[in-house]
């Protein structure tokens, strides 16, 4: 059997050269002693001394522990004891250790909460909950307000949203008192997860149980939810009820309103509630409320009601911004008016306004849908003299408008500068138009270079981009990569539609290849395996002409 451990012999542990815990138990001193104790000890120095034995004993020594039975260690001295654990990790086993068999020191509420600020701050929520359950549960110590807010937004922030509900909606039981900040806090994260009708029947069930008092802010979080979900009717109720909880609408509720309502294409009752701002005077419209009207006019196509908007801005003193002289830009290009397009861009340069990616976006799409292509061009060079970089929007702009003018060339310049930019995901809609340009040139080998390209960037081809590819090359009477393909369809999950295996069997049927019609829908319907191995010679000839 192995002696038991006193003191004496915890003092000569060996420990292996420059070991972190060196420090933690030796002073070096010439003759291996102890230093000398200081001539006023801080308090509790005995306490802190058995901390310091209790973590190495625990990391180095671990059947040394019974030998602390003797101290009787505190729960100060455990507590004082986790602060040596160099993570998280090593400061659950030390929790562990101390408080179960042979030591079994009562945990401390302040050894608790330690321990779960480690676990919250290591990403470890789940860990933290179980020892919180069991600081509530077993050991009987409830929450401080502070606290219980602490762990609800550390698990909101780890998308443990249903766990972080379930702690504030516990707040009344442990006889907090929590700040609607952090409800407020936490309905946000479940609406900017979509998960909208959960935050909102949180809200409802808090305010029945008089789990808190809401604010204008709690309000607005909900009001913002359901608007997002079209809902405007339940907004307006939602408004009208917050005279109940003595909150009245701010700026900021009547925003989001007018937001919703055009969104959903009320433009004309937005207006009404910017109409009953101006008048009644208790909230002053801002920027953000006029462009969200001006916003759902333009996209109405009602770009005189837009203006009207714009000039009852200007004329009671609220400046525009560069969102608002975007919505009126991009407004008139759709509208094709790039005279006036224009024009707003210049008086937005005459109020030192500064343009940006939108702005210079919004003004190349207008020209490039009236096909003005050399203007276009101007405004990317301009773009450029200004020192912003083009986005993927205005990429896809420009590719789309060279491929609907059969520009290859110029298309294939835009991409290859795109695939040199490391700042931007491409997607598959900008390189379709690309191959499909290719593909009807007869030009499907630079099409097949241009996916390998779009692969090797990490853009998965969509439904869009294989059709192009299967007629592409049945028009070229490669029916063998043609039907390749259209296995890589299938076998990267991407469902074909009706139009994709329609316009194959009709390249099929026109090639004389009848046989793999049905092969081919019954792959379509999930029927059958999509491995497919060249069932006739009649395949592998590369130049049969087919009519599409």
């Amino acid at each position: 059997m192995r002696p038991p451990l006193d003191l004496h012999t915890l003092l000569r542990l060996r420990l292996p050269p420059r070991h972190p815990l060196h420090r933690l138990l030796h002073s070096h001193t010439p003759n291996d002693r102890p230093p000398p104790p200081p001539q006023h000890p801080p308090p509790h120095d005995p306490e802190l001394w058995i901390a310091k034995a209790l973590a190495s004993a625990a990391f180095l020594r671990p059947h040394y522990l019974p030998a602390f039975r003797r101290l009787a260690p505190s729960q100060f001295a455990a507590a004082a004891a986790l602060r040596h654990a160099p993570c998280a990790s090593s400061a659950l086993q030390l929790f562990s250790s101390l408080h179960s068999f042979p030591l079994a020191i009562p945990p401390s509420a302040h050894s608790y909460r330690y321990v779960i600020s480690l676990m919250c701050q290591s990403g470890r929520q789940v860990d933290a909950l179980q020892l919180f359950d069991r600081m509530t549960d077993q050991s009987g110590y409830l929450p401080n307000a502070r606290f219980l807010s602490f762990l609800a937004g550390s698990c909101a922030s780890a998308g443990l949203l249903d766990a972080a509900a379930a702690l504030l909606s516990k707040a009344s039981q442990f006889g907090c008192s929590i700040e609607a900040y952090a409800y407020n806090k936490l309905m946000g994260s479940f609406i900017g997860r979509g998960r909208v009708q959960d935050a909102v029947a949180l809200f409802e069930g808090w305010i029945q149980g008089a789990v808190y008092s809401p604010d204008v802010w709690s309000f607005n979080v909900v009001i913002k939810g359901v608007c997002q979900l079209g809902d405007v009717q339940k907004a307006l109720e939602l408004v009208e009820r917050m005279h109940q909880f003595g909150c009245s609408p701010d700026t900021v509720t009547h925003n989001i309103l007018v937001n919703g309502l055009c969104r959903v294409k009320e433009v004309s009752k937005g207006r009404e509630v910017l109409r009953r701002l101006q008048r009644d005077g208790v909230c002053t419209p801002n920027v953000v409320t006029y462009t969200s009207v001006i916003s759902g006019y333009c996209k109405a196509g009602r770009i005189e009601d837009a203006v009207a908007v714009y000039d009852d801005m200007v004329a009671c003193g609220t400046a525009p911004n560069v969102v608002t002289y975007n919505v009126l830009i991009n407004g008139y290009g759709k509208a094709g008016n790039m005279g006036s397009a224009v024009a707003v861009y210049q008086q937005m340069i005459l109020r030192r306004c500064p343009p940006d990616v939108v702005t210079f976006s919004s003004l190349i799409d207008g020209y490039c849908r009236c096909s003005q292509l050399d203007d276009a061009m101007r405004i990317w060079t301009e773009m450029a003299q200004c020192q912003i970089q083009p986005n993927a929007h205005t990429f896809s702009i420009m590719i789309h408008t060279f491929c609907k003018q059969n520009r290859a060339a110029e298309a294939l310049r835009f991409l290859k500068e795109l695939n040199m930019r490391t700042d931007i995901a491409p997607q598959a809609f900008i390189y379709n138009p690309v191959i499909d340009v290719l593909c009807k040139a007869g030009k499907v080998d630079e099409a097949n270079t241009v996916l390998m390209e779009m692969e090797g960037k990490g853009c998965h081809p969509d439904k869009y981009t294989y059709t192009i590819l299967i007629v592409g090359h049945c028009m070229k009477g490669r029916i063998a990569e043609a039907i390749t393909f259209f296995h890589k369809m299938v076998e990267t999950g991407c469902t074909p539609d009706s139009i994709t295996v329609n316009s194959f069997i009709s390249c099929l049927l026109k090639s004389g290849m009848a046989s793999e019609v049905d092969h081919i829908m019954r792959i379509a319907s999930g029927g059958t395996s999509s491995s497919w191995r060249d069932p006739s010679p009649i395949t592998r000839r590369v130049d049969i002409s087919v009519a599409v």
